[in-house]
């Protein structure tokens, strides 16, 4: 698979999965939806090590979008799990 698809496909799988331990972790409670943010930047900062599994150097423009895709599909997800 191509490197910059790899780039743009991990980021969104990553942001999934943050918003369903987000969802996981706060529950119900209101009270801790900050954590739910410290989540989202925990799986960003996952991606230094999960890119370079792959061998994909990653250049500080990448990381503008890949922390985008990470949030876009992090309240996404978290957004449609909460309204269940």
């Amino acid at each position: 698979m191509d490197r910059e698809i790899l780039k743009t496909v991990i980021p969104l799988l990553m942001g999934i999965v943050a918003g369903a331990v987000s969802y996981t972790v706060t529950g119900d409670f209101r009270a801790r939806d900050p954590f739910g943010i410290i989540v989202l930047a925990f799986f960003i900062y996952l991606h230094k090590f999960i890119l370079s599994r792959f061998e994909i150097s990653i250049e500080n423009k990448d990381w503008i979008g890949i922390g985008f895709l990470t949030l876009s599909a992090w309240y996404i997800s978290w957004t449609l799990l909460l309204n269940q």
